[in-house]
């Protein structure tokens, strides 16, 4: 398709493609929610999730506004011009290509409870799964949906199961539950909430893909709300299902969470399944983000702000050279990055997810008044306008805040290298724009130059 991505995803394929990228290996990652509030994870899970419900909501209007690839970075340079969408752009890309390690650790931890392996076999073993998934990143959209749509719903099927053995086992307790509440008090509670962010980032998939949707633009709505209430649901009931057998200071010093409950209660065929399907949950996740990625690209270089080859399609409909360049970024971070790497994701993710969040709410803020004649498919009325606004930006600025105050020295130096690895791109970008104008210098994208997609 020559100018445009193929529309192929129903509502429930981009359901389960955003809550496919939300949903990681948290049978890993739960030793991390322990560390910070212990079984408090349950409730800082849904009062995160229900701040980032008004979040939702701005999206959904932004996205049926402007459903183009590219999403954020498109509606802040409509809103605060072409360099503050290159630097929208750049986060957004961070957020989605760093995560790639976490694959590679989760696959670790998966293929360790089955037998015992090298730190070099993981890394050879996620490697070449990055590099499986690159070819079929570049086969038609409905393929990625219809295969992450499968691994996404035997996920929920899994985990719901397995949480309900877990509650039901005769080894679950109350009050073992209630002694793991809150260790670090409420301050831990707090700085939860904050840092949770990253479990809830996926939904932001969904203006990515927009361009390639084929349902109405007006129920945008229910693809963000479903994701985000079935991950609640999802991690919700993991926290639950192993807080009433185990204790803090055994989660803190397994490898993985789920399965070894599983052993504990004699059930490791039940581990054995959990295991199974937290791979495959790692492949929704690696899907999910690797497609925001190149989408992000792709968009970008349709304004201007990146070569126009990274927006060429091939037979498929897909940012074949955006493809490339995402791969090669996620095998390196998977093989090459430090162990430390894990350390810093949380800190990173929340500092740049809030960012970005607080960019999207100030531009829906400002294309209100601006641009009140565009045409919004889906749009807030009356108080929710208002405290979706207040709430939005609250929170964005309070997870920045909290991220701020708990990223160390390994963070703060990754993050630099970072932002200094993006100004020659953004400086090339701006020089190329009056070096040949007939190429670069691209308006940005709008309803008021290209077609609304309904």
């Amino acid at each position: 398709m020559e100018n445009g991505l193929k529309k192929s995803l129903k509502l429930p394929q981009m359901i389960a493609l955003a809550a496919g990228g939300m949903i990681a290996a948290w049978m890993v990652e739960i030793q991390y929610w322990f560390e910070l509030t212990g079984t408090g994870a349950l409730f800082a899970l849904i009062v995160c999730g229900l701040l980032v419900l008004p979040l939702c909501f701005i999206y959904a209007e932004m996205t049926s506004t402007m459903p183009y690839a590219g999403g954020e970075n498109i509606w802040v340079s409509n809103a605060f011009g072409w360099d503050a969408g290159w630097i929208c752009c750049w986060f957004v890309l961070l957020m989605y290509v760093m995560a790639m390690p976490t694959v590679a650790y989760g696959i670790a931890s998966m293929l360790g409870y089955l037998t015992p392996v090298s730190d070099a076999t993981v890394k050879l073993v996620a490697a070449l799964i990055l590099v499986g998934w690159f070819f079929l990143t570049n086969f038609e959209i409905k393929f990625i949906a219809k295969l992450q749509s499968i691994l996404f719903w035997a996920t929920l099927v899994v985990s719901l199961i397995a949480s309900l053995i877990f509650v039901f086992s005769g080894s679950w307790h109350f009050s073992n539950f209630t002694g793991n509440l809150l260790p670090n008090g409420g301050k831990g509670f707090m700085a939860a909430i904050a840092l949770l962010i990253m479990k809830f980032i996926g939904f932001d998939l969904i203006p990515q893909l927009s361009e390639e949707s084929n349902f109405p633009k007006k129920k945008l709505w229910m693809a963000f709300v479903g994701s985000l209430g079935l991950t609640i649901l999802i991690y919700g009931l993991a926290v639950f299902g192993v807080g009433g057998i185990i204790s803090q200071d055994w989660v803190l010093q397994t490898d993985i969470v789920d399965p070894r409950v599983a052993d504990m209660i004699d059930l490791h065929w039940l581990g054995v399944i959990i295991v199974i399907m937290g791979t495959g949950t790692c492949l929704t996740t690696l899907s999910g983000f690797w497609m925001c990625a190149s989408r992000t690209l792709f968009g970008a270089a349709k304004q201007g702000q990146f070569t126009m080859k990274l927006a060429k399609l091939n037979k498929h409909g897909q940012p074949v050279l955006a493809n490339i360049i995402v791969g090669i970024l996620s095998i390196y971070f998977t093989v090459f990055a430090p162990d430390a790497w894990v350390n810093y994701i949380y800190t990173i993710y929340g500092l740049t997810a809030g960012v970005v969040y607080l960019l999207v709410v100030l531009s829906f803020i400002k294309l209100r008044k601006s641009k009140p004649q565009w045409e919004r498919p889906y749009k807030l009325n009356g108080p929710a306008t208002v405290i979706c606004g207040v709430v939005g930006f609250l929170f964005c600025i309070y997870v920045i805040y909290v991220t701020l105050t708990t990223m160390d020295l390994g963070a703060w130096i990754v993050l630099l290298i970072y932002i200094v690895l993006g100004v020659p791109f953004w400086l090339y970008a701006r020089i190329m724009r009056k070096k040949n104008p007939a190429v670069w210098d691209k308006p940005v994208i709008s309803p008021d130059n290209t077609p609304t997609i309904k």
